[in-house]
């Protein structure tokens, strides 16, 4: 463990700064422990372009703020958030 971070992570606004194992540093979205993953609802009475802006904004803030190690896990778990919300993944 390295001074003051928790298992080799340090929490850094948006990012997950952490030790990868060949000594490099990567980086990952950090969500606090009380982020609850809820979006607004596809069938909710908002304009459709409100609702694809949600959608649109995270996988922004995934390509931006992700490596390339963890960019795969990260879209799958917006494709696993968005199938809980309520939307239809087409591919």
């Amino acid at each position: 463990m390295h001074n003051g971070d928790r298992d080799g992570h340090l929490p850094f606004l948006d990012i997950d700064i952490y030790w990868r194992p060949d000594g490099a540093l990567g980086h990952k979205i950090f969500r606090k422990p009380t982020d609850t993953n809820l979006y607004l609802n596809p069938g909710s009475h908002h304009y459709p372009s409100n609702t694809q802006g949600v959608l649109s904004t995270l996988l922004h803030r995934t390509r931006a703020l992700c490596d390339k190690e963890s960019l795969h896990d990260e879209m799958d778990f917006l494709k696993t958030t968005f199938k809980e919300n309520g939307f239809s993944i087409k591919r």
